[in-house]
């Protein structure tokens, strides 16, 4: 019989926390103790947890957790995770990891200090492309990689029927980070930080142009400058339909690797494009990778891995001060 895992959830506004609830649910031996949370979005959760809070607070204060996913905005998360790892809990956050880098230094120094897990989710995380693109890279199978491309997005939360409250905050700059620049844009720069490192300068241009009401931006693109190669991301809350082509590209010397639909193919001179194989995930259930971290004391890795999370913070202040200044800052 699997030892009990008495997890607590902090916060219903991220709109991703309803399929981790029911990832949390196929953990061996976990019991959902706990939740919290201050908006009505309470009632339609509490069916499946002992005990309900509106202050998570009072929650943290009063129950007895092996692991707080932690699902509010980008900055009220990075409370929650501090206060629930300086009590000893391991914490499986949400992405992104923070609405700015000082947060996600903070979530960083409490981690070390507990000595406790924390892992950022990242829906990317789970596509076997990412590693085996990796590897690609790794192997230098297309030589010295010089370029990369990479879009994601949407036509918008509201558009795309997100509830109020998951809107709500990530239509507000500072409880976000940004718009689609920290929505959309913190995916591409945590991939660029784990496939190629942090880059030497980011250059950005954002703004708002297709909205009829208020955000920081609705567009961005990111440009990162590393020692002999170039990055271009866009993240967007603009784009009405799916594009067609490959999603990310890798320009090499010697070829290109470019992601269709999820199938990682190579591109070499002379050659047909060729699939390349992709081994499934060992595991690609969220809370039952992040349970065996905990129970192994092992590190997430990967773009999981908060150090590498906390780094793509560092590359999105850079950008928004790119935004502002309209020059290269560096991250």
């Amino acid at each position: 019989m699997a030892k009990e895992v008495r997890v607590g959830v902090a916060g219903l506004t991220h709109g991703h926390v309803w399929g981790l609830i029911e990832a949390w649910k196929k953990v061996p031996g976990a019991h959902l103790v706990a939740l919290a949370d201050e908006t009505p979005l309470l009632e339609k959760a509490m069916a499946d947890f002992d005990k309900s809070y509106t202050d998570w607070k009072e929650m943290l204060a009063n129950e007895q957790l092996d692991a707080l996913l932690v699902t509010s905005n980008n900055r009220e998360s990075s409370e929650i995770t501090i206060a629930a790892l300086e009590k000893g809990i391991p914490c499986l956050v949400e992405k992104a990891m923070a609405a700015d880098a000082a947060d996600a230094d903070r979530m960083l120094a409490a981690q070390k200090a507990s000595g406790k897990t924390l892992m950022i989710n990242w829906p990317l995380a789970w596509n076997p492309w990412l590693y085996e693109l990796k590897k690609q890279l790794d192997a230098s199978a297309i030589g010295h990689p010089f370029h990369m491309r990479f879009k994601i997005g949407h036509g918008g939360p509201k558009e795309i029927g997100c509830d109020e409250y998951f809107v709500g905050w990530l239509h507000d700059e500072k409880l976000n980070g940004g718009g689609a620049i920290a929505d959309f844009g913190s995916y591409g720069a945590v991939i660029s930080r784990y496939l190629f490192g942090m880059p030497e300068s980011v250059y950005c241009v954002r703004g708002n142009y297709t909205k009829d009401y208020d955000v920081s931006d609705d567009h961005a693109l990111i440009v990162l400058k590393y020692p002999k190669m170039s990055i271009s991301l866009e993240g967007t809350w603009a784009t009405i339909s799916s594009e067609s082509g490959p999603n990310p590209v890798v320009n090499g010397k010697t070829g290109t690797l470019a992601v269709y639909d999820g199938q990682l193919r190579v591109h070499l001179p002379g050659k047909a494009v060729e699939d390349v194989a992709t081994p499934a995930l060992a595991e690609s259930n969220p809370a039952i990778y992040f349970m065996d971290c905990v129970n192994n004391n092992t590190a997430p890795d990967g773009i999981r891995n908060p150090e590498i999370a906390a780094d793509a913070c560092r590359i999105l202040d850079a950008a928004i001060k790119s935004s502002r200044s309209h020059c290269a800052e560096a991250p």
